[in-house]
């Protein structure tokens, strides 16, 4: 009978843990949209909420900047 008792009690504490584990990792998928993008080679477009690929970057001010040779260039010469 004691051990029925113990193994319930684990049989829970398995199910406590493997439900935490879970949900932890649907909760850093779902708010993780800005790194996914960075990590398949996009930017983040936080007001329209989706992974862009026409921006070099994405800035408060100007929102998308387009890839074009002088954005390019321009990025370029900031990075030096």
């Amino acid at each position: 009978m004691k051990s029925i008792k113990v193994f319930f009690r684990l049989l829970l504490v398995m199910g406590i843990v493997i439900l935490s584990a879970i949900i932890g990792i649907i909760i850093f998928l779902w708010l993780d949209d800005e790194m996914y993008c960075l990590d398949i080679g996009k930017i983040y477009d936080p007001i329209q909420k989706i992974c862009r690929d026409d921006c070099l970057t994405w800035n408060k001010t100007e929102g998308c900047v387009p890839i074009t040779k002088e954005n390019m260039e321009k990025k370029a010469k900031e990075l030096l």
